[in-house]
């Protein structure tokens, strides 16, 4: 398989969109392109795990298929809803336990909710830094390290180009998998039943919060992404699979959706890449 010295990939966030990657990565491999770095932000942190410990998109795929989204799911109202100990055990067997131990340089983020900062994990804990990254507002709680107070990394930096050049990759692309969906629920008059109990897509308040965090969220990736200018940007469809939809089908689509992302870019990785595809790690 063809090496580049300086090629990273940067993994953004989105839920279930996350699968996206494997697609992605999948057509990579094909094409005899192996990153040397890998960044990734929330669930693309866990992506971006699996490949940076050598497992191949099939591989992925195949893993992570044998499990069930409900089998993380803490359903207990006094409890955080991610049940953290469960994913360990799924992913426990398939990564290093330290971030510096990984056969290609691993970058994950999170965000500080004391100073308002960006954080890096390019050592420790991979299990750590993976729980922090994925502490998506409102669904997942922070948690402590030392005197920071971690969640989600994409509340900050959606899609870690930037990241993925500090460990040294000089060509980086980047993969977009929030797409902002367009809501096509028009007002309309309200039954009696929803003007008395206030039900309807305006005025359900955790989908408006939900909403809110994933607009603020696009928005401030599309800053980000004009700042760091990745080489390459590519952007799967993902027409309707929301960043909660972990339905099998929904999955298995956001991988077709990734890979025909890669398709429609060939040209332009291979133009990218081949002057690098000689090189050494």
């Amino acid at each position: 398989m063809a090496e580049s010295k300086r090629f990273g990939m940067a993994l953004g966030g989105g839920g279930a969109r996350g699968y996206a990657h494997i697609g992605v990565m999948r057509v990579l491999e094909r094409e005899g392109f192996r990153p040397s770095v890998m960044a990734g932000t929330s669930m693309g942190s866990i992506m971006a795990a699996f490949f940076a410990a050598g497992h191949s998109a099939s591989g992925v795929q195949e893993i992570l298929s044998q499990t069930s989204f409900w089998r993380f799911l803490d359903l207990n109202p006094l409890s955080d809803m991610l049940n953290f100990s469960e994913l360990v055990r799924v992913l426990e067997p398939h990564l290093p336990r330290q971030i510096e131990d990984f056969p290609i340089p691993l970058g994950i983020t999170a965000t500080d909710l004391v100073t308002g900062t960006e954080v890096y994990f390019r050592q420790g804990d991979v299990f750590q830094a993976i729980r922090a990254s994925i502490a998506y507002p409102g669904v997942i709680s922070p948690i402590w390290v030392g005197a920071q107070l971690l969640a989600d990394g994409g509340i900050l930096n959606q899609i870690p180009v930037d990241l993925a050049r500090f460990l040294g990759a000089e060509r980086v692309i980047a993969v977009d998998v929030t797409p902002l969906e367009v809501l096509h629920e028009h007002p309309q008059k309200k039954t009696w039943w929803q003007q008395i109990f206030r039900r309807g897509t305006d005025t359900n308040p955790i989908q408006n919060v939900y909403r809110s965090v994933e607009i603020m969220q696009i928005r401030l990736a599309e800053v980000k992404l004009a700042v760091a200018r990745p080489d390459l940007v590519l952007r799967p469809k993902l027409e309707g699979i929301g960043i909660f939809n972990f339905q099998q089908p929904q999955l298995e689509q956001a991988i077709r959706d990734g890979e025909a992302a890669a398709e429609g870019e060939l040209e332009k990785i291979r133009e990218l890449l081949a002057t690098e595809s000689n090189g050494a790690l």
